[in-house]
């Protein structure tokens, strides 16, 4: 490999430097001083010349320079610097087939449709719809916005889990070489990939899903309300809900019952109670405290297990039945 003068120079300075100082520092225990400041005007007078020629050989001479210094192969470039087909290559992509469960709304029936793309290791499944739709099928439907497990709008069944298409990577979810994919069980369909998510909303908005101060409805102040970390840890892990639907759409229940309240809504009943800033009191518990509220739980789990955020809504539903058996032994 070939060096720059200005490169050569750099790491002759680098490892001059430590050198200088141990002669400075032994010069001067033996009280020669003289002898010190000698080496050191040299060394300043090194440094100045390599100044200069670093100098003239970036900008005096830009292009001799540039054909002195080595050309870096392809291969051993970073790979941010290189695009998506020179980092995986030929080797590194391979031909899916897919399998789309479509709603179709105006005979009102489900169909299956198979696909085939060619896809590489960083290929998610929501990137293979969009290619689907882009390049062969322009009817098939699904509904995405962030792409990158914000907005969770794209749930969807994936080879039988309910899962964001953005976060799953299609080479870690084929199933026999191939990808499944779904509309969500537990909402209503709408078209295509794309379920209606207006009862599930209803449902989080019933349970007052804010926090409520006295007399003030509500809570909207100017006012700064400080919380210890002990305050904050017991309500912080729920609240890091994005409303995707896929704890519904794997909870057993609320796909036998459509009248159960579900995960989401009942993890964030449990999410503002426990908040210190809340002073609804046990008003906001007493809400769910019914056969198709806290009652209608039968902790599968399911509902925790496929939340993308690591929430655990089975775990908030029982502490919520435990305040409730708590607050009637009180009284």
């Amino acid at each position: 490999m070939r060096y720059s003068r200005y490169m050569i120079f750099l790491y002759a300075a680098m490892l001059g430097v430590p050198l200088l100082l141990y002669i400075r520092i032994v010069s001067s225990i033996y009280g020669l001083a003289f002898l010190s400041s000698v080496l050191l005007a040299a060394a300043g007078a090194g440094l100045v010349i390599f100044g200069i020629i670093g100098f003239d050989e970036v900008y005096a001479h830009k292009g001799s320079s540039a054909a002195s210094i080595a050309v870096v192969p392809d291969a051993q470039r970073p790979v941010k610097h290189m695009n998506r087909a020179a980092v995986h290559g030929a080797e590194g992509s391979r031909t899916v087939a897919f399998r789309i469960r479509r709603f179709d709304a105006e005979s009102g029936s489900l169909s299956w449709r198979s696909y085939m793309l060619e896809a590489d290791r960083l290929t998610t499944v929501l990137g293979a719809l969009v290619e689907l739709r882009e390049k062969q099928d322009p009817t098939l439907s699904m509904r995405y916005s962030c792409r990158m497990g914000i907005c969770g709008s794209c749930g969807m069944v994936i080879n039988g889990k309910p899962s964001l298409a953005c976060e799953t990577n299609v080479f870690d979810s084929m199933t026999g070489g191939e990808v499944a994919v779904e509309p969500m069980y537990g909402h209503p369909l709408l078209k295509g990939l794309v379920t209606d998510f207006d009862d599930f909303f209803e449902k989080h908005i019933s349970v007052n899903p804010w926090i409520y101060r006295k007399g003030g409805g509500k809570f909207n102040s100017d006012k700064v309300f400080g919380q210890s970390r002990e305050q904050t840890d017991r309500f912080l892990p729920y609240s890091y809900c994005i409303m995707c639907g896929l704890c519904q759409d794997a909870c057993p229940v609320a796909n036998a019952n459509p009248d159960f309240l579900g995960p989401q809504a009942l993890s964030q009943v449990y999410r503002y109670h426990a908040d210190s800033r809340d002073q609804r009191g046990d008003a906001r518990i007493f809400d769910v405290d019914t056969a198709n509220g806290v009652w209608g739980c039968e902790f599968a789990g399911a509902c925790s297990k496929v939340c993308p955020k690591g929430v655990d809504p089975a775990a908030a539903i029982q502490l919520l039945k435990g305040e409730l058996f708590n607050t009637v032994a009180e009284c």
